[in-house]
């Protein structure tokens, strides 16, 4: 009988699953022991037989065990491989698992994250329109002291003053401000004077003559201030008005000139300034601002201390 040669199955890839793994194990298994049993069964009908040759079919044992042997050894490698196999899935669906957690989490913190952008940029422009109420409330309040100080220090005459002022100059065109202790009746130069000249007009001397009836009740300083636009002087009035320095000194000088002329206000306190168009009140690049520049500005202060 010719001898079966007994094949051996070679271990799986390392790249194999641990169920393919599990499965060439089984086989290979399965094949070994059908060999001893065929090995087995071979020997134990030769010694029926009665066929010689009984170290032969001993050897023959021997080499078939020694296979099964082999054969065991090499299932049990697969089987110890099938297991680290199933270790290293296990590990690599941890690792899944973790990254993943991982990913929500880096997720949820992101969201976190905007939120809290959102909120800060709330805090931030709720904070910006708080500190600009207060800013405007600070100086809504500062305005008030200014105000109060400025109060404080006007006496009974120079209340009475500014409210003669007001009172005779209510249906004229006239600016009447207070800065401390300063009065001031602002009067547009189209009032007082023709355009280009520094002659009165009727209206101009009416509105004087009420200044210096205010003026002769009370003691103030009165400084009379000549202002003009930027617009140069025609050829035709040069010759007597070189530029708007002499035409805003004429007019003011003009102005005292008829407060004294009244006779209810002395020379000695009255002053004259020309001031062209050096401290202009608006602008000078349209009409409108052009007109509030040419002025007169009437200045009261309190006497001096005699020395």
């Amino acid at each position: 009988m010719a001898e079966t040669p007994i094949t051996s199955t070679p271990p799986p890839p390392a790249s194999f699953s641990s169920s393919a793994a599990k499965t060439a194990t089984q086989a290979a298994a399965s094949g070994a022991a059908k060999v001893v049993a065929w090995k087995t069964a071979t020997l134990a009908t030769a010694a029926v037989l009665g066929l010689g040759g009984g170290g032969y079919y001993m050897n023959r044992d021997m080499n078939a065990r020694a296979q099964l042997a082999e054969a065991e050894q090499k299932v049990s490698s697969l089987e110890v491989q099938a297991k680290k196999s199933d270790l290293t899935n296990e590990e690599l669906r941890a690792q899944l698992d973790q990254s993943k957690a991982d990913t929500k989490k880096v997720s949820d913190l992101s969201l976190q994250l905007e939120q809290a952008k959102a909120e800060l940029s709330k805090v931030k422009d709720l904070a910006a329109a708080e500190k600009g109420a207060l800013e405007k409330k600070i100086a809504d309040q500062q305005l008030q002291l200014e105000k109060a100080k400025a109060t404080a220090g006007i006496t009974g005459d120079e209340a009475k003053l500014e409210e003669e002022l007001k009172k005779k100059l209510a249906d004229k065109d006239v600016l009447i401000s207070r800065l401390k202790d300063q009065l001031k009746v602002t009067v547009a130069s189209e009032i007082l004077f023709p355009s280009g000249s520094a002659e009165l007009s009727q209206e101009g001397v009416d509105v004087l003559r009420k200044v210096a009836a205010a003026i002769n009740k009370s003691q103030d300083e009165v400084r009379v201030e000549g202002h003009t636009d930027n617009v140069p002087i025609a050829p035709v009035l040069a010759q007597f008005y070189p530029s708007n320095w002499e035409l805003s000194t004429a007019r003011a000088a003009v102005a005292v000139r008829t407060l004294e002329a009244t006779g209810m206000v002395p020379a000695s306190r009255l002053c004259a300034v020309g001031y062209g168009d050096s401290r202009p009140l608006a602008p000078n690049d349209n009409a409108e601002g052009q007109a509030k520049n040419r002025r007169v500005e009437i200045v009261f202060t309190p006497p001096r201390p005699a020395k």
